[in-house]
């Protein structure tokens, strides 16, 4: 079972659209910023999640579950280094996971996703700008969306190593839906 499986419990009876997210629609990639410059990045090549909106379009729940051993680098030394107890330590920590507690629309097209991400067994809040949403239902009560969303986060707040030769502290998260 290479795929890390999500469960999403719809709390709320409102819920009318669910889009389902993994790798084929989905790409989660990130930056390592060392003095202000990219450094090293990566994707990840394994992932699942539910979006949900309510009826009324304002309000709903994001949940997403990576599979932290599917980081992947243009160099394969550093892909290993990746997985490693070193970085990601993907063998004690095999996924990572983002769980919305809020999101607030800004129009149509706009949101600022409020959610706990929980990486290398530490659970820390992280906010995504979301552009460009752009969201069709299908007849099946199904649907498709695509958008765009960063997020930045430090190292050090999920105890991952960080410093001169590990490069900075800094990551900027982006996700790409299709």
């Amino acid at each position: 079972m290479g795929r890390v499986l999500l469960a999403l419990a719809f709390l709320w009876a409102g819920t009318v659209s669910g889009y389902h997210l993994d790798a084929g629609n989905t790409r989660l990639s990130f930056v390592v910023n060392r003095f202000g410059l990219r450094w090293m990045s990566a994707q990840f090549r394994e992932l699942t999640g539910e979006f949900a909106l309510d009826a009324s379009g304002q309000g709903g729940r994001l949940d997403v579950a990576v599979r932290t051993a599917s980081v992947d680098c243009a160099d394969t030394y550093w892909s290993e280094r990746l997985r490693s107890p070193e970085w990601l330590d993907t063998a004690r920590f095999p996924e990572m996971l983002y769980r919305s507690t809020r999101i607030d629309f800004e129009g149509q097209t706009r949101a600022k996703v409020y959610g706990d991400l929980t990486l290398h067994g530490v659970t820390h809040p992280v906010t995504l700008t979301v552009t460009d949403i752009r969201c069709e239902q299908s007849g099946d009560g199904g649907g498709h969306c695509s958008f765009a969303a960063r997020a930045q986060l430090k190292r050090s707040d999920f105890k991952l190593p960080h410093g001169f030769w590990q490069g900075g502290d800094a990551v900027e998260i982006f996700v790409r839906g299709s």
